[in-house]
């Protein structure tokens, strides 16, 4: 079992937890100890690492990823031929070196939104058996969709549609959540709107509040949490009466829904930044000038929702929608950046992919460094409490389970090279 101490640091437990001469010790893969250094916590012969200078952050969460996504951004693929052309084997490996180049950005989580039959859910169990290095995921085998909903329509015309891509009516969505959790599923998602896919418009609510509610229930059942891709302020409307858990992007959000989603205690996962990364090189990603413009809106929109998210005190935590070509796994620095630039102060941005995010999971062992929670933290450059784009560049040492994979990763640099 692994074993560390790193000492000196300032230790960031959370914004309100800190000490600045601290030690954090990990002890057969989990946090022992996390405060101020003393010198007799630690047994003899462990390794140690000196922070002085520096901050010892928790491993950081990333909330919405689709890990098996092109991860050449040098060979430009449009979604739609990755998605209906490549297999899954192929689909996994890229997935693969994904997931590396997220953990060699900090994140040592990842909530992936599914991808059905590419192997995603053994990969999971690799990841958990310690047999290979890559964050720890968190995963949904599939989303459920209505027919001619968004995740139908995600999918090329010329792709073959089987049975269990869509789910119509009560009875169908019960099943699916069924389904999805003897598959193994670590959470459900749900196509409550429209997205931009070719045929639909953002604005189209997807489902009932009947199904929707039927999904959740389900789902509540088996202990399994529900998060719902809902752009549209219709869709987002009846997911929240419907009891989901978190609302995706939620681009059309009004001061009403986030009241009663700040009541009810349903989290917004925003992914600022992946219309950050269309409008400014979505046309060197392989994205038309009318597609890049067909995102405007959308992003603007989606600012202003998180403005009133805040104001109204929703609980914000940190995702992406880290997708291939198009918002590059690695880049996970720039959601926080855009938290930062919209208002949030340094702390809050971090605790938006720490401590809200593992609220959001329900795993008080992920994003934290609280006595039995995983071993992942992270060394950083002190300035990053100041300046948050010191994230890009300023992280000096990532543990893994215990385990310094910092030369591991550094080795692999001209595969991840981004």
């Amino acid at each position: 079992m692994s074993e560390i101490a790193i000492e000196h640091g300032l230790v960031w437990v959370s914004p309100d937890e800190t000490y600045s001469d601290g030690l954090l010790y990990i002890e057969n893969s989990r946090v022992s100890y996390a405060g101020e250094y003393q010198a007799d916590v630690v047994r003899p012969g462990v390794s140690r690492l000196d922070a002085s200078g520096c901050v010892v952050l928790p491993g950081l969460v990333d909330c919405h990823v689709h890990l098996t996504t092109n991860s050449d951004p040098e060979r430009v693929v449009t979604s739609d031929e990755f998605r209906g052309q490549r297999t899954g084997p192929e689909k996994l490996l890229h997935g693969y070196r994904n997931g590396l180049r997220a953990l060699r950005s900090g994140f040592t989580t990842l909530r992936c939104m599914g991808h059905r039959d590419v192997g995603e859910i053994e990969l999971r169990d690799m990841v958990d058996a310690g047999l290979i290095v890559a964050p720890n995921l968190l995963v949904a085998p599939w989303w459920i969709t209505m027919t001619n909903g968004h995740g139908d329509l995600f999918y090329p015309p010329y792709t073959p549609r089987r049975e269990g891509d869509t789910a119509d009516g009560v009875d169908a969505c019960r099943k699916m959540v069924r389904l999805q959790a003897r598959s193994g599923a670590d959470f459900i998602k749900v196509m409550a709107s429209g997205g931009m896919s070719k045929g639909e418009k953002p604005h189209w609510p997807n489902y009932s509040v009947e199904e929707l509610a039927a999904i959740v229930e389900e789902a509540h059942d088996m202990d399994l949490r529900v998060a719902a891709h809902a752009l549209s302020l219709e869709g987002i409307r009846r997911s929240i009466e419907a009891g989901v858990d978190s609302i995706e992007h939620g681009s059309f959000l009004d001061e009403e829904c986030a009241s009663e989603m700040a009541r009810e205690g349903i989290f917004l996962v925003p992914t600022l930044a992946f219309n950050d990364w269309c409008q400014r090189e979505g046309t060197a990603r392989g994205l038309t000038e009318a597609g890049v413009e067909s995102l405007r809106e959308a992003h603007d929109r989606a600012l202003e929702s998180f403005d009133i998210a805040r104001s109204a005190g929703v609980k914000i935590a940190m995702g992406t929608d880290s997708s291939g070509t198009l918002c590059p796994f690695g880049a996970h620095y720039r959601e926080l950046e855009l938290y930062v630039e919209q208002g949030m102060s340094v702390n809050e941005a971090l605790a938006s992919a720490t401590a809200v995010a593992s609220e959001l999971l329900g795993r008080p062992d992920i994003g934290s460094l609280r006595p039995g929670s995983m071993g992942d933290a992270l060394i950083v450059d002190r300035t990053i409490l100041s300046d948050i784009s010191r994230l890009r560049e300023g992280i000096k040492t990532i543990i893994r389970s215990g385990r310094d994979v910092t030369d591991y990763l550094g080795q692999s640099a001209d595969v991840l090279a981004l």
